[in-house]
C-alpha cells in the first residue's frame, strides 16, 4: 500500500498491510538542523520510514479584511503589541515570546468589556470570504504529493468558542463574561458560528477528502456541559455539510477528553486526532478505545513527554502499548500533538520501525 492508501484505510477501519505511523512534527522540526530542514518534512518522512499526514493543509477559503479596519503588529524586544482599528472602535492584543520555545504566548486579550464584544461583533458582520483552492493545489503539488493531506476547514482554525477562549477573551474571562453579561458574548458567538457554517459549506468543495480544525478541545478551557451548549452544534453542522459531500471531520484534541469522547461520537466525527495518555490527556488509549466504536479513528497514542523523557525499552513498551489498544478498531499511530524539542529522529524512526514490524 501507499502511503495514501494505508492512512485513508486505517482512518475509516478497513483492511490495512500494516499500522500507520504519522509524526506530528510541530516545535521540534525547528530545533533541528538547518541541513535537516533544508531538505524538507517529506524527505524526514522517508529517512525514518513513516507515512506523511499533513495536518491542517491550506484552507481553501480565505477570508476578506473589511473596508475600515486596519491591523498593525509591532515588536518590541520579546514582546509583540497587535492593534486593530475600526470605525466603531479598536482592539488590542499583547504576545510574549518564549526564546526557549520560540513561539509567541498570548498574553493579554483584546476582549475585556462589552464595548470590545460590540466591535469584535463589527468585524465579524462585515468580514467577507472567497474560494481560492491555489494555496491547497501548491500544497498538493510540493510535500503534500505523498501521504495523505488533512485540509483546514475554516480560516480561523477553530470553532468559535474555542476562538474565543484562546484568542479572544481567555479561560478564566469567559467565565466571567458569560455570567456579567452573556447577551454579548452569545451574540457575537453566534454571529461566528453562522459565518463558520457558510465557510464550511464553501471549503468542502476544496481538493480534500478529510478535514479538520485546530480545535484544543480539552476540558482544562470549559465544562462538558458548555462544550455541548457553544461547541458541539457547531461541528454537528460541519459534519453533516461534509458527510453530505462523502467527506469527513477529524477533531484535533489534545487535552483532557474522558468526558468529552461521547459528544465527538454523536457530532458525526470520523475520530479524534491527538489523543494522549496522561500527564498532557487524562484517558489513555486502551480506555478510549473501550469508550468508542470500532469505526471511530484514533490518531494518536504517544505521549510527548513521554516520547521525550523515554528511551530503549520503556519507550518501546509505551509505544507498543497504544498499538495494542489503539489497533482494536481504526488507529493511526502519531506522537500526540506538538513535540517537545530535544525528541531525536533516531525516536521517530523507532516509533515508525516498531509500528511496521505490528502483525494485525
Amino acid at each position: 500500500m501507499t502511503s495514501y492508501e494505508r492512512i485513508r484505510a486505517a482512518l475509516l477501519n478497513q483492511s490495512v498491510d500494516r499500522i500507520p505511523f504519522c509524526p506530528f512534527l510541530a516545535y521540534v522540526w525547528e530545533h533541528y538542523p538547518k541541513d535537516v530542514q533544508e531538505k524538507g518534512q517529506l524527505a524526514f518522512h522517508h529517512r525514518i520510514g513513516a507515512d506523511p499526514m499533513w495536518r491542517g493543509a491550506p484552507c481553501p477559503v480565505r477570508t476578506i479584511e473589511p473596508p475600515g479596519c486596519h491591523s498593525e503588529r509591532r515588536e518590541v524586544g520579546d514582546e509583540a503589541h497587535t492593534h486593530v482599528t475600526t470605525p466603531v472602535g479598536s482592539l488590542h492584543w499583547k504576545h510574549q515570546r518564549s526564546p526557549q520555545g520560540n513561539t509567541w504566548f498570548l498574553v493579554e486579550h483584546p476582549l475585556k468589556t462589552t464595548e470590545d464584544f460590540k466591535v469584535q461583533l463589527w468585524i465579524e458582520q462585515h468580514t467577507r470570504f472567497e474560494y481560492d483552492e491555489a494555496p491547497a493545489r501548491q500544497h498538493l503539488a510540493g510535500d503534500g504529493r505523498e501521504g495523505l493531506s488533512v485540509g483546514m476547514l475554516v480560516p480561523r482554525g477553530k470553532t468559535a468558542f474555542q476562538t474565543m477562549i484562546e484568542n479572544y477573551v481567555g479561560t478564566e474571562e469567559m467565565a466571567y463574561a458569560l455570567a456579567d453579561y452573556p447577551g454579548a458574548v452569545e451574540e457575537l458567538l453566534w454571529a461566528m458560528v453562522e459565518t463558520d457554517q457558510k465557510m464550511a459549506e464553501a471549503a468542502v468543495g476544496g481538493p480534500y477528502e478529510f478535514f479538520l480544525t485546530w480545535e484544543d478541545s480539552s476540558t482544562q478551557n470549559y465544562s462538558p456541559q458548555q462544550y455541548r451548549k457553544y461547541i458541539q452544534p457547531e461541528i454537528t453542522g460541519w459534519c453533516r455539510v461534509l458527510k453530505q459531500h462523502g467527506k469527513h471531520y477529524l477533531q484535533h484534541a489534545c487535552g483532557h477528553l474522558r468526558d468529552l469522547l461521547p459528544a465527538m461520537v454523536e457530532q458525526g466525527n470520523l475520530g479524534v486526532e491527538s489523543i494522549s495518555p496522561r500527564p498532557t490527556g487524562n484517558i489513555n488509549i486502551a480506555e478510549a478505545r473501550a469508550k468508542l466504536p470500532a469505526n471511530f479513528a484514533i490518531v494518536g497514542g504517544i505521549e510527548p513527554t513521554q516520547f521525550l523523557h523515554l528511551d530503549g525499552p520503556a519507550l518501546d513498551r509505551h509505544i507498543e502499548q497504544a498499538i495494542l489498544a489503539g489497533s482494536q478498531g481504526a488507529f493511526v499511530l502519531a506522537n500526540s500533538d506538538s513535540c517537545p524539542p530535544g525528541v531525536t529522529e533516531a525516536k521517530f524512526a523507532r516509533a515508525a520501525e516498531l509500528a511496521r514490524a505490528w502483525r494485525i
